[in-house]
């Protein structure tokens, strides 16, 4: 985008509208706080869990400033050509296509590691350099989407928007990661805020992350860095390495079978019956996604116990 009224045209708003919007910055959003959603039905790790639910804060853009910034995602941003290690927030990105990149390493060892607070860390200035010098962006063009995808001097949790910055910014600070991936042999994926490196060598390159997430002002999660081996369970982002494929971990197998024996049982109260079942349902289409033979198992083992399901 070369002019302002290049900008007008993909987004369909005027220059002078987009500026009287911006004038009222602090009304445009409307935070809220939200926990995870209670499990619907408990399997033997839900019932010892003791912690107290984890609060997310949602930044929550108004309607106004949503359309916008959907137009800005649709007509600017998802024009952008992403690394083909990047699978979350991209088109036709899923977990198991993430997942399938480090099969060839199953039996090898696979680090994962998470940035902390990623979002919140991504500040206005990490968004203009977005726009100026990653994208190209005139300085008084980049200034004014700047501010439209931007909140409280950081990226909002929420906004349409802010998932593809996200990427792209990592994109562009992560040539070293590549660099010392390719040097070692390894299999690299990202899924937004979540880092997958797998191959004999895998350990080798966490402190390379470590110093250039640093360099930009970001800290790694330390209680969700995993190391695991070849006699491990292998997992990643919902999913684990099979010996040939993608499979699912054994913790949700398990308890999606806790669950069929619950109905089985007669213990589900009858006016729950209904949203549990779908629920139920809908988990086990989820599973046949990531591994049909192992959605099948559980259906065999639903028959097995008596329970019929739709």
């Amino acid at each position: 985008m070369g002019s302002l009224s290049d900008l007008e045209h993909r987004l369909g708003t005027k220059r002078c509208e987009l500026v009287a919007l911006l004038q009222s910055r602090n009304e445009l959003y409307r935070p809220f706080q939200t926990t995870k959603k209670p499990h619907p039905y408990p399997g033997v790790r839900r019932k010892a869990e003791t912690k107290p639910p984890k609060i997310r804060d949602i930044d929550n853009p108004v309607k106004q400033l949503k359309d916008i910034q959907t137009r800005v995602r649709k007509n600017i941003l998802a024009r952008v050509e992403l690394p083909e290690y990047m699978f979350g927030a991209v088109a036709g990105g899923t977990l198991t296509r993430h997942a399938e990149q480090h099969v060839p390493n199953q039996g090898t060892v696979v680090v994962s590691m998470d940035i902390s607070s990623y979002y919140p860390n991504i500040t206005c200035l990490h968004v203009y350099y977005v726009w100026h010098v990653v994208l190209g962006c005139p300085p008084r063009i980049a200034s004014l989407l700047t501010e439209l995808t931007t909140y409280d001097w950081h990226l909002p949790q929420g906004a349409p928007t802010s998932p593809a910055i996200a990427n792209i910014f990592l994109a562009s600070i992560y040539a070293p990661i590549c660099l010392a991936c390719e040097k070692a042999g390894l299999a690299i994926t990202t899924w937004v805020d979540d880092l997958i490196f797998s191959g004999k060598e895998a350990r080798s390159v966490m402190e390379t992350v470590r110093a250039t997430l640093a360099e930009q002002g970001f800290k790694m999660a330390p209680k969700k860095r995993k190391i695991q081996g070849p006699r491990d369970e292998q997992k990643m982002t919902g999913t684990r390495l099979g010996r040939y494929a993608v499979r699912v971990p054994h913790g949700k197998m398990d308890e999606l079978r806790a669950a069929i024996h619950r109905l089985a049982m007669g213990t589900v109260p009858p006016e729950e019956l209904d949203r549990y079942m779908r629920n139920l349902c809908g988990r086990i289409a989820h599973i046949g996604s990531i591994h049909k033979r192992d959605a099948a198992k559980m259906k065999r083992y639903a028959a097995k116990s008596g329970v019929q399901l739709p």
